[in-house]
């Protein structure tokens, strides 16, 4: 169809608008992340608070049973699995109803402001130039670029397309020579 033919003085007239667009884009952008992440975030705490429900549930059942064998029995030694049971359940609800992830957050804070080093990948961050010095070290490395000029792609008998442009097969690639 028709091309858009702007002098320079249109396209600097229209940049302050093209910035406005990319910046709403962006801030779309981190508002969607934004929500996802909340929303995996609540996710994650329902269940959470659900597994509590249930483990809290094996625990109360579990405690009841082990101090009454344990008194029956008169033997204290059967009281033992409460403590790794209640550490855990200790833990779990410390997590899902208290301030668990809030020191956790602050610690995460802490490293990122303080101990940067530590949160980068083992070898450091990864580049381009980096990736090509790998890629081009193996032995057996796939190089696309430059072809070699025996490749089927530099054949000297390729097809021709017809000079009729009314001819349907041009419209899908296909020659019918």
């Amino acid at each position: 169809m028709g091309q858009w033919n702007s002098t320079p003085s249109e396209i600097d007239e229209d940049e302050p608008f093209l910035l406005y667009k990319e910046q709403l884009q962006q801030e779309r952008m981190m508002e969607l992340q934004n929500q996802w992440l909340e929303r995996t975030n609540a996710m994650e705490i329902a269940w959470s608070r659900e597994f509590v429900r249930y483990y809290g549930a094996f625990c109360a059942v579990s405690t009841v049973g082990l101090c009454v064998g344990a008194f029956q029995r008169r033997r204290l030694v059967l009281l033992a699995p409460l403590v790794p049971l209640g550490c855990v359940l200790t833990y779990q609800l410390d997590q899902v109803y208290g301030t668990l992830r809030g020191r956790v957050r602050e610690e995460a804070e802490r490293l990122m402001g303080s101990e940067r080093a530590k949160l980068g990948p083992p070898g450091g961050h990864l580049t381009f130039q980096a990736l090509e010095d790998i890629r081009k070290a193996r032995p057996n490395a796939l190089r696309a670029w430059p072809i070699p000029h025996d490749h089927p792609l530099f054949r000297k008998n390729l097809p021709t397309p017809p000079l009729d442009a009314k001819d349907p097969d041009v419209s899908c690639g296909h020659f019918t020579k």
